[in-house]
């Protein structure tokens, strides 16, 4: 998939197409089982290291990284390991993410030529793929190389992209949609990539602040892109669209 040969068409493309979902999920639980904080190149040597130092640390990890082979099993990586490196794949992703100012474009490169033939790589000018960067520095660094050479990928990476200007109105997307359920209470559905809009942080806040919206009496996120909410009754519904995408847009500036 990522390493080696490459996959057949099929196969690749579907991967492909799966991508971007399985980095976001892995990028959640490498959060947690790292402690790692808000993306941004600063971080990456610490993450690195831990990354590194338990490549071939043997415990229980779901689902299993489709990438990992054999080939990483007899190099000393678990697949344990592996989901680190996901993980640590996942938050460079995020890093340009948050430069782009929008979900990373994931495309199957299919020239025969390319050294990525039929693997993910990102449709954007001057960022190499995240899974690229990261495997071969954690092989470097278990060679002796610096952690540090992450950091300057990276940063030599976002000096390539320009900072996207402020959004034009005909550009804007409806980031809430309420729907009623019965009474008093309320399904909010978000975009499907509302968690890289937002970015880490602010999403990991996002089911807070939308509870703290005047007139709201509970919040739970049900899925990635989905919340259930309750209010008191006689509330209007186009009203309480508005309140909370002023909340979700407080979140966007941060």
């Amino acid at each position: 998939m990522l390493i080696g040969d490459p996959a057949s068409p099929e196969r690749a493309r579907d991967f492909c197409t799966r991508w971007p979902g399985l980095l976001r999920d892995r990028l959640a639980w490498f959060v947690d089982e790292v402690g790692a904080g808000a993306p941004g190149p600063d971080a990456l040597d610490g993450l690195v290291v831990t990354v590194v130092d338990r490549i071939g640390e043997q415990r229980t990890v779901d689902p299993v990284p489709e990438w990992y082979d054999a080939s990483l099993a007899s190099a000393g990586w678990s697949a344990y390991g592996a989901a680190l490196a996901e993980g640590l794949m996942a938050y460079v992703g995020e890093i340009y993410a948050m430069r782009l100012g929008r979900p990373l474009p994931w495309v199957l490169d299919e020239d025969p030529k390319s050294a990525y033939h039929l693997k993910p790589v990102v449709d954007v000018e001057g960022i190499a793929p995240p899974w690229r960067q990261v495997i071969g520095t954690v092989r470097q660094v278990q060679s002796g190389t610096d952690p540090a050479r992450l950091r300057s990928v990276v940063e030599h990476s976002l000096a390539q992209v320009p900072v996207p200007g402020p959004t034009r109105p005909e550009q804007a997307v409806d980031l809430v949609e309420v729907t009623a359920v019965d009474g008093g209470r309320w399904q909010v559905s978000f975009p499907e990539d509302i968690d890289a809009r937002l970015g880490l942080a602010a999403y990991a806040d996002l089911e807070d602040a939308l509870a703290r919206v005047d007139g709201v009496t509970g919040a739970v996120m049900e899925d990635r892109d989905r919340a259930l909410l309750s209010t008191g009754e006689g509330v209007d519904r186009a009203d309480l669209e508005r309140r909370l995408t002023r909340a979700v847009d407080a979140l966007l500036d941060g």
